[in-house]
């Protein structure tokens, strides 16, 4: 898989667990989770967000090495 794939399979699945998320959101709204949303989805946007940058620079980075060789 190319890491343009990984990233947009990565970007998307953010985006399917956030539409599932809200659709749990309606029925289960307790203590827990409030503590659910904070202990395990409330970073994981940034966290992908970093996660496509570093992949888009590992790209990038790949493509000069792949230049210099030929």
């Amino acid at each position: 898989m190319s890491l343009g794939a990984s990233k947009s399979l990565l970007n998307e699945a953010n985006r399917e667990l956030f539409a599932q998320w809200e659709e749990v959101r309606q029925s289960w709204r307790d203590a827990k989770a409030a503590e659910f949303d904070k202990d395990y989805l409330a970073e994981l946007p940034q966290a992908v967000a970093t996660a496509t940058r570093i992949i888009e620079e590992i790209d990038l980075l790949l493509s000069k090495i792949h230049a210099d060789c030929d």
